[in-house]
């Protein structure tokens, strides 16, 4: 009821700001009503329709932020709550506040020797990613400073106490996306063109990983089945093609009784309550089908390509962050569960459609000022 209060009064607020962008109001309007809809097929219709109003209101939000803030106020607002929470959570488990400290089933270490950290976040992989995406967001938004070398170091010092393994591959790999970017945007690099070459990359690295498995999963201190996922990958891949083009419904398929009787079968997951496949994709597929997995592609590409063609409405380092913290996203989503996940926050989601709708409307400006001046005419 609450969340039907809240989601009713930010559409009005919507409807009162439609015209500044009515085509990002009309994409608000089909997301929201498929997931209004999506309960009649969904197999717990209660579930579905609560994590559907959690995300209605999430894309509600990303449109009335990119009516009133820039892509470069959204990379800072990123930035500085990041450290925030980082520093809090920091202070907390520098007091042994359990809050702060991750149970390790396996009982690890993190590389400094101390337990694992997590902080205010939910996870430790989850205080990872968003210490890596933060610290891009930071290196594309603030010069040289005390500041920035400061927020740095409260970022770095959450990656090696979380020792997310996550987190220390996504690091090297974003700042390098990142300066390479930028590079290419300085250059004129083409999208089509920088797109492809990170695509052709990734597939190298790909191969290369493959080849050198068992020698990486060592170095991290990881089993072949990365603590549990690709058990959970199997079933996740099993279960989409119970429902394959529509889905359990969004959330559902962890709500059923199948899906409680079948964790019991698996020796891993007898005594931990498994709340969704950990991956993206899979978790995607398994909630919205074919349907819902195309959608989260379209979206994601359409967010990279964007961000990086406005470059000049943007400036190069912001059009450089949003384009790398998308990548970082979208690669961390074979290993997580980001978007749209009803187990952690939206923020991820939120970033995204943010940015979608920014460049939307910095696109029609653009179309706008090529309309004026081509009717206009030549100047004499």
């Amino acid at each position: 009821m609450t969340w039907l209060v809240v989601n009713s009064l930010a559409f009005l607020m919507i409807l009162g700001a439609m015209r500044n962008q009515f085509g990002s109001f009309l994409i608000v309007v089909a997301f929201s009503t498929y997931l209004l809809v999506s309960p009649l097929w969904s197999e717990v219709p209660a579930v579905s329709l609560g994590y559907g109003s959690t995300l209605i209101g999430v894309l509600c939000v990303a449109y009335l932020v990119s009516i009133d803030l820039s892509m470069r106020e959204v990379l800072q607002m990123f930035a500085r709550v990041t450290i925030a929470l980082s520093l809090i959570g920091l202070i907390l488990y520098a007091l042994r506040v359990d809050q702060a400290i991750y149970v390790d089933a396996a009982n690890r270490a993190n590389v400094l020797g101390g337990a694992p950290f997590k902080g205010l976040f939910p996870h430790k992989i989850v205080a990872g990613f968003y210490a890596v995406t933060g610290m891009v967001a930071l290196l594309a938004t603030r010069r040289h400073s005390v500041g920035r070398v400061v927020g740095l170091g409260i970022l770095l010092l959450v990656i090696l106490v979380t020792s997310s393994s996550t987190a220390l591959v996504l690091l090297p790999v974003a700042v390098t996306i990142f300066i390479l970017t930028r590079r290419a945007l300085a250059r004129g690099t083409r999208t089509r063109s920088w797109l492809a070459s990170l695509l052709v990359t990734a597939a190298l690295g790909g191969l290369l990983m493959w080849w050198s498995w068992t020698d990486v999963l060592d170095f991290l201190g990881r089993d072949v089945t990365l603590t549990g996922r690709t058990i959970l990958w199997n079933w996740g891949i099993e279960v989409w093609a119970q429902r394959p083009i529509l889905g359990w419904g969004y959330g559902a398929y962890f709500a059923t009784p199948e899906a409680a009787a079948f964790a019991q079968t698996i020796p891993e997951f007898r005594s931990w309550d498994v709340p969704h496949f950990h991956q993206t994709y899979i978790q995607t597929a398994a909630d919205f089908g074919l349907v819902g997995l195309v959608a989260l592609v379209v979206l994601l590409g359409k967010v990279l390509a964007r961000a990086y063609s406005q470059s000049r409405a943007n400036g190069i380092d912001v059009a450089a962050g949003t384009f790398t913290i998308t990548l970082v996203a979208a690669a961390a989503g074979f290993v997580m569960y980001l978007i749209p996940s009803y187990a952690y926050s939206g923020a991820v989601t939120l970033f995204l459609f943010v940015a979608l709708f920014s460049s939307r409307a910095i696109r029609r400006q653009e179309l706008t000022n090529n309309d004026l001046t081509t009717s206009s005419g030549p100047t004499r």
